[in-house]
């Protein structure tokens, strides 16, 4: 669906469906035909008052608009971006819902007020487009399309910000780009290998973005045992994918590095097989990657840095040739791994990658992303990534991102017993706890990875928990959840 701004006269507007959003105790001017079912919804008590009720109103006799739909963002003190998205999501839906071929999302001056005019733009716009999404899956049947096909933001002023209306052009591009990642993480095993992500990610390549993609020759030139020793179980020859966006005049590199396991089966170390269909989505952190460098790609987000993404893609088999409980393997750095259990192959393939980055491209700082561990649902459910890193300004930087974008992170400790937890009996590192009784699977699995950024300032964002399975949040529904996307770009955009 399209959604844009535009400045005028809401009231006289044609449309199927306009929506008034209004703040708790805000006073409208709604259009005359619509005043008779105005006042009989005010007497009947059906007038919406608080956040996310609504009632839906016909005309009496001719008017521009075929519906008027009123819904209620609450009090104005609590509105944020996050219930903007939401609102504008629900607004979305509902026109879909009645059939509507277009509709008009009209603000009060209180909604437009509450929040940076900027940011109101980008939360409205996402909340639209990503209200709209919806996976196209393998069928033989024909997709039926949406009914709904525009929106439009105005104002019950008829003014619109230039802030406002340049927030929701970035906002529906980035939506476009967070899709994008959905559609991607939500794809069967078969239909997302190695090969294919990687050649998605040569798609994006333009005059903004270049990509190439190493082979399993390059990384055994490179010596990266650990990324090697997981891919050895699978026919799929793993991949590394890397992105390089860097504009003229950047002075500062900074990389993102995404887990790219398309499936997993956890290897020798098998996982159960209820539920093991889910691991499709072992590749989200790489598919955040990916959902940036389109945004990129598309100008949807910009930079002043050179942005370096990468991807280690790979799938975990239990194959004859597949790395055994107990196989010491070596990493890019030269650090040798005991790898304990084979299921806890993420840390491996993404220690290769950070060697890579931090030796090719020296950035100033590194976000990894990664469906890590189980560990991090228990500590923090479905609704917050982990961030986990070794510099306490690059980590607030990038929560303050995830807060703004609503991909929600909590920082978790990182400390030196957690660090020697790691340490290996037969080799430098062990690729799980060092005791079955420790806990805190989560944050070992980011002292693991502190290893291979040689004190580069870095961040690791544990978001097994928030990839899929969120609650549903108007703006999401089920599948991927594509998060980690809009934080990146929210990152990007305000790193100085």
């Amino acid at each position: 669906m399209r959604f844009s701004s535009k400045a005028g006269a809401p009231n006289s507007a044609k449309t199927d469906l306009l929506v008034v959003l209004f703040a708790k105790g805000e006073k409208l001017a709604l259009p005359k035909a619509f005043d008779a079912a105005h006042k009989a919804a005010k007497a009947a008590g059906d007038l919406p008052a608080e956040y996310r009720k609504s009632c839906l109103l016909y005309p009496a006799g001719k008017a521009t608009q075929r519906r008027l739909l009123l819904l209620c963002a609450g009090d104005k003190k609590r509105l944020d971006p996050e219930r903007l998205r939401r609102l504008s999501a629900m607004a979305c839906k509902r026109a879909e819902a009645l059939g509507a071929a277009d509709y008009i999302l009209c603000t009060g001056d209180a909604v437009l007020a509450a929040c940076d005019e900027r940011l109101t733009g980008v939360a409205l716009a996402e909340g639209a487009v990503l209200g709209s999404y919806k996976y196209q899956i393998p069928s033989h049947k024909k997709a039926e399309p949406a009914k709904c096909k525009s929106g439009v933001l105005m104002s019950v002023s008829g003014k619109l910000a230039k802030a406002c209306t340049d927030g929701v052009r970035s906002g529906a591009k980035r939506a476009v780009s967070v899709s994008f990642t959905r559609d991607l993480c939500n794809k069967g095993g078969n239909l997302l290998t190695p090969a294919i992500m990687a050649r998605e990610a040569r798609k994006l390549g333009n005059a903004k973005v270049k990509v190439k993609i190493l082979e399993e020759k390059d990384m055994a030139r490179l010596k990266m045992g650990a990324l090697l020793g997981v891919s050895r179980g699978s026919a799929e020859p793993a991949k590394l994918i890397c992105m390089d966006y860097n504009p003229k005049g950047s002075k500062k590199t900074l990389c993102v590095v995404g887990k790219g396991l398309t499936f997993d089966a956890g290897g020798i170390s098998l996982k159960p097989g209820g539920g093991m269909d889910e691991m499709r989505y072992d590749m989200c952190g790489g598919g955040a990657v990916m959902g940036l460098f389109h945004a990129l790609s598309t100008g949807a987000t910009k930079s002043k840095h050179r942005i370096v993404g990468i991807i280690p893609a790979s799938e975990n088999l239990p194959d004859g040739k597949a790395q055994k409980p107990g196989d010491i393997v070596t990493a890019m750095n030269g650090m040798t791994i005991d790898v304990l259990n084979t299921d806890a192959e993420g840390r491996l393939i993404l220690a290769d990658a950070l060697c890579y980055a931090v030796k090719t491209y020296k950035p100033s700082a590194i976000v990894d992303l990664a469906t890590l561990t189980g560990a991090v649902i228990v500590a923090l459910g479905h609704e917050a990534s982990a961030a986990i890193g070794n510099n306490q300004k690059l980590i607030d930087a990038v929560v303050a991102a995830g807060e703004v974008a609503g991909d929600r992170l909590w920082q978790l400790p990182l400390w030196d017993v957690h660090r020697r937890q790691m340490k290996g009996r037969y080799s430098d590192l062990r690729n799980i706890n060092s005791g079955k009784m420790d806990g805190g699977g989560s944050i070992s699995g980011g002292a693991f990875l502190e290893n291979f950024v040689d004190g580069t300032p870095w961040v690791h964002l544990d978001i097994a928990g928030s990839a899929w399975n969120a609650k549903a949040k108007d703006y999401y529904t089920s599948g991927s959840t594509g998060v980690g996307v809009r934080a990146l770009c929210d990152w990007i955009e305000g790193r100085k």
